[in-house]
């Protein structure tokens, strides 16, 4: 499965269905932009604090909602895969369908997720791997647990690959916080007066604007090794 592949299935499927998949990419990752968005000026240094702690807070957990959002990407990335690409109209549509039956696989995905990395790291980073493509599985609508055990299966058949692509996405979650935070809020002093902590609303609806926006292409890739190995 040759990396260039996966990169120009990604860009193609992303670019060509941008207004659906970044909307697909609002409904998913909703909760996101209304805790970003949301937060107003600071009152104080420990309300300034807590805001910067909400972006990381945000990042970290992202990957919570990019695992659903594979699933609005799936129909968009199989129609290129397979050279028969949909409209506009059916990439939205289609899309919002998979969101909804992905729902309960995808929300088992991450509990196990959760729960492996609660136990030790290394199981919870194992697992996010193995049920990445949870969203992306054919078996999406067939008796649990068919469409884990089929990311599982594809998961593994495509290891170097969906373990490279599921480590960027984690990666670029967080890179957005250390540029929004570096942009924004430069090395502050030890007890800084909260004028230099103002901008930390900013810097907060930056992190989740930024989130929600590139989440849409992040998935489509994890949406591509699916695609080429099923393909």
């Amino acid at each position: 499965m040759p990396a260039v592949s996966i990169v120009s299935l990604t860009f193609r499927t992303w670019l060509r269905y941008l207004v659906p998949l970044t909307l697909l990419g609002v409904v998913a990752l909703a909760a996101i932009a209304w805790l970003g968005l949301g937060v107003v000026p600071p009152t104080d240094a420990p309300s300034a604090r807590a805001q910067m702690h909400l972006a990381w807070e945000l990042a970290a957990a992202a990957w919570i909602f990019q695992l659903w959002l594979v699933a609005a990407v799936a129909p968009s990335m199989r129609g290129i895969a397979r050279g028969k690409p949909l409209s506009q109209w059916q990439a939205l549509s289609r899309g919002a369908i998979n969101l909804v039956r992905a729902a309960v696989p995808c929300g088992i995905a991450v509990l196990a997720v959760i729960l492996g990395g609660v136990a030790l790291a290394i199981p919870g980073l194992a697992l996010l791997v193995l049920l990445a493509m949870t969203g992306a599985s054919d078996e999406l609508g067939r008796a649990l647990p068919a469409p884990l055990v089929d990311s599982v299966a594809v998961a593994r058949a495509s290891l170097r690959s969906i373990v490279v692509v599921v480590g960027l996405v984690i990666a670029v979650d967080l890179a957005i916080v250390v540029v929004a935070q570096l942009a924004i809020l430069p090395a502050l002093p030890k007890k800084p007066p909260l004028a230099l902590l103002l901008p930390s609303r900013t810097f907060v609806r930056v992190v989740a604007a930024a989130l929600v926006s590139v989440s849409p292409l992040l998935t489509s890739a994890i949406a591509a090794v699916y695609a080429r190995r099923r393909g």
